[in-house]
């Protein structure tokens, strides 16, 4: 009997396809690579349609092994089920067969699937097409994943590099600050008796973004409890962007506005870049398919401690500088009224200063730091033409922090969470696509703090007048430009009338 000529079909794995972008990104002719992988042209042909997808699956960390993308007997239970079990692990919360089962039944109830009954079979599938597998808890605590921290800078990370220049190349991450914070403890006499008194626990979220070579700090994003903030009154612009929910995370739905934003001005500014954040729930992969000029790239779990610009002390800086502030703050206010006391000022510490604080503290983070703290994570540039940075590779933060005493105060709040346990409800929303609005929630922010009202322009003008203008001269400054034109400044906003819409138009009548 005669053979058939027909090729037999070799199914590639999602690693596979990647090396076929890889050698489509080099110009190398279809056929030829259809040789080298063992696969027909045609297979070669359908992943360079597909070459985006496959790029983006494989940077946010897919199952490398997987060749077909399969899905089961309910496409969205199992995309909930997997947003669910993402974030228990993030959590460091131990899970078994038993309770993805009950888990995933959950969920179809909350999604009107009462039809849907999970099986023994079906979770098998699903744990195989996720790459999740059972592993002995070992230890007592969860260190990070250096061989997956190694893997990816020596496989993953020197591809994204070769594609951009350090100035599109941006980190993004949150961290917890409890804003109205003072050290534990003080130096005192041997003889004398310190007394505390309770910690102040107000709490905000701020996630900061840079690029690689320091160039762009993007605006600061602040999240408190409170939408509108009794000291946010009567202002109308702020240094920093400003979002709020009851627990002061971050939310799926607050990052995806910010990114879909900041995908905006990139898109204006004819720019693609590269967004580098954490897998976390607050972080969607879904968020891949809303921005067209950031490509995201979601960094291995358990890893960001050891390969994350932000972790390796860029947020440690922010948070020396917005300490020191504070202390700085509160000394200038005791010096000036001996009666205060610091306790009492720390607590009527509003959160429009201290978003205030936080932004000057941003801009105090030189590039040098930020270059610092990219290089610390394995982010070594390779193009040729790159001019080489003689900068140390040092602590970044090294000589902001001599005193043991303070850097415990810096880092008071360092394991402060930023997001926490999704419910199933929103779970569940997000995957239907469902808009729930959520209710407003009273403003209870600032009870003790007194209403603002408008300051005068004519007050303003007569304290540069009268205080600052002297102030600088006793101070021997040479250069009053400045000062200057911040008083020409002041007069064009305090004299301006509201303008009429015949200054756009012309009318004739």
């Amino acid at each position: 009997m005669a053979t058939s000529g027909k090729r037999k079909r070799n199914d590639l794995t999602l690693a596979d396809k990647y090396e076929v972008v890889k050698l489509l990104d080099q110009k190398l002719s279809q056929a030829a690579i259809a040789k080298k992988l063992d696969c027909s042209q045609s297979q070669v042909s359908r992943i360079s349609l597909k070459r985006e997808d496959i790029r983006t699956q494989f940077e946010a960390n897919s199952n490398p092994h997987r060749k077909r993308q399969r899905t089961g007997k309910d496409s969205d239970v199992e995309t909930a089920l997997s947003t669910w079990f993402t974030d228990a692990r993030a959590r460091d919360i131990p899970i078994t067969g038993p309770i993805l089962e009950g888990k995933a039944k959950d969920l179809a109830s909350h999604m009107k699937k009462e039809d849907f009954t999970p099986t023994s079979g079906w979770l098998s599938r699903w744990k195989q097409r996720n790459g999740i597998t059972y592993k002995r808890i070992c230890g007592e605590k969860r260190d990070a994943d250096i061989t997956a921290a190694d893997n990816w800078i020596t496989t993953v990370l020197p591809e994204l590099l070769s594609k951009y220049e350090p100035r599109d190349i941006y980190n993004a991450d949150e961290t917890g600050i409890y804003y109205r914070a003072l050290p534990d403890g003080t130096l005192a006499s041997k003889a004398e008796t310190v007394s505390g008194s309770k910690k102040a626990k107000d709490r905000i979220t701020a996630m900061i973004c840079c690029n690689m070579d320091g160039t762009d700090k993007r605006p600061l994003l602040v999240l408190g409890k409170s939408k509108n903030p009794r000291c946010f009154r009567g202002q109308s612009s702020l240094p920093v962007i400003y979002d709020a929910n009851q627990n002061a995370w971050m939310t799926a739905v607050i990052f995806t506005d910010w990114l879909k934003k900041f995908d905006r001005e990139m898109r204006l500014k004819k720019r693609n870049i590269l967004l580098l954040v954490d897998n976390c729930a607050a972080h969607p992969q879904t968020a891949t398919t809303a921005v067209k000029n950031i490509s995201l790239v979601f960094l291995p779990p358990n890893t960001t401690s050891v390969i994350q610009p932000c972790d390796q002390g860029i947020i440690k800086n922010l948070k020396t500088h917005y300490r020191r502030h504070i202390i700085n703050d509160i000394i200038t206010q005791i010096d000036n009224d001996a009666t205060l006391m610091a306790n009492a000022l720390a607590k009527k510490l509003t959160l429009l200063t201290a978003v205030h604080l936080l932004n000057r503290s941003w801009r105090d983070v030189t590039a040098t730091t930020i270059i610092n703290c990219y290089r610390k994570a394995g982010f070594e540039h390779q193009r040729e033409d790159t001019p080489t940075d003689d900068t140390p590779t040092t602590d970044p933060t090294e000589s902001t922090t001599p005193d043991a005493d303070f850097e415990e105060y810096v880092n008071i709040d360092a394991d402060l969470e930023c997001h926490g346990t999704l419910s199933d409800e929103s779970i569940c929303a997000s995957i239907l696509k469902e808009e729930t609005e959520e209710p407003e929630e009273p403003d209870n922010s600032d009870d003790e703090e007194e209403i603002i009202v408008p300051t005068p322009a004519s007050e303003i003008r007569d304290f540069l007048r009268t205080k600052v203008q002297k102030f600088l001269g006793e101070k021997g400054c040479k250069d009053f430009e400045p000062f200057y034109a911040f008083q020409r400044f002041i007069d064009e906003h305090s004299t301006r009338e509201q303008t009429k819409i015949t200054e756009f138009i012309d009318v004739k009548w």
